[in-house]
C-alpha cells in the first residue's frame, strides 16, 4: 500500500482516493470535484507534504468532510493547511467531532452546498452519524463511497480479528459491517432496508469502501442486497 498517494478511481468527475494508516487500521480518504475545487472526505491523518501538494494539482480544497463521529484524526492537520475550508459532518456526529478534534464550528451536511455532481447524504437510522457520498458515473449508474457501514476485503485477516469477521459475516467480499451495529446504528433493520432501496434508485456500479478495496458491481441492487443480508 502506497500511503499518502492519491489514486484516481473515477477520471470523469474526477474522484481520487488516498490510503492511510491509523494505529492498527487502514482507511481510504476520498477527494471529489465540486464547484471551484475539491472536497476531501475522511481526510488522511499524518499527511505528508506531498499528500497536500499532489491533491492541490486537482484543485483548491473547498471543504473537509468528517464521514462519521470516529473519523476525526486527520481533521486538525487539514484544517491547519486549509483554514478557510469549512468542515461538514453528519449532524449526530458533530458534538463528538468538535470535542475530539478541537475544531469548533463544524457544520451539518445539510449546509454543504458545494455544487457539482456529488451528493453528501446524512444517512438515517444512526446514533453517531454516517455519510453516504455518491455521484453519477459515465456509462450509467453511480459511485458510492461508504465508511464504516460496509467493508470490502478480498481475504479475511489472520488471527482473532479474522475469526470475528467470519463469525459476524462481515467478510470476505463486500459485506455490511456487523461490528459497527451496536455502537453506531440505531436501527439496523431499517438502515439496511434503506440502503437496499437506495441501491435500486441509484445503483452503485462502483463502491469505494473506506476500509480496504474498491468493488465494481455488475448487478448493483442484487449484489447490495446480498452484501446487506
Amino acid at each position: 500500500m502506497a500511503e499518502n498517494t492519491w489514486t484516481v478511481v473515477d477520471p470523469s468527475l474526477p474522484a481520487l482516493t488516498c490510503s492511510y494508516v491509523f494505529g492498527p487500521g487502514v482507511a481510504k480518504a476520498l477527494a471529489v470535484a465540486v464547484d471551484g475545487g475539491v472536497a476531501v472526505v475522511s481526510p488522511p491523518c499524518n499527511p505528508s507534504a506531498s499528500c497536500f501538494e499532489e491533491l492541490e494539482k486537482t484543485g483548491p480544497v473547498r471543504a473537509l468532510v468528517a464521514s462519521n463521529a470516529y473519523h476525526y484524526l486527520g481533521l486538525p492537520a487539514w484544517k491547519a493547511r486549509y483554514p478557510d475550508a469549512p468542515v461538514f459532518a453528519p449532524a449526530q456526529s458533530i458534538a463528538r467531532l468538535e470535542k475530539r478534534s478541537k475544531i469548533a464550528g463544524i457544520r451539518p451536511l445539510s449546509e454543504a452546498k458545494l455544487g457539482g455532481r456529488v451528493e453528501l447524504v446524512d444517512m438515517p437510522h444512526y446514533k453517531t452519524g454516517e455519510v453516504l457520498v455518491r455521484w453519477p458515473i459515465e456509462g450509467g449508474g453511480y459511485a458510492w463511497y461508504v465508511t464504516d457501514v460496509m467493508f470490502n476485503m478480498r481475504e479475511l485477516p489472520r488471527g482473532p480479528f479474522g475469526w470475528i469477521m467470519k463469525w459476524t459475516r462481515s467478510g470476505p467480499g463486500l459485506r455490511r459491517n456487523a461490528l459497527a451495529g451496536p455502537l453506531m446504528i440505531k436501527d439496523k433493520r431499517a438502515l439496511y432496508a434503506w440502503l437496499a432501496e437506495q441501491a435500486e434508485k441509484t445503483p452503485p456500479k462502483l463502491v469505494v469502501a473506506c476500509h480496504l478495496d474498491v468493488a465494481r458491481l455488475a448487478d448493483p441492487p442484487a449484489e447490495m442486497r446480498a452484501a446487506l443480508a
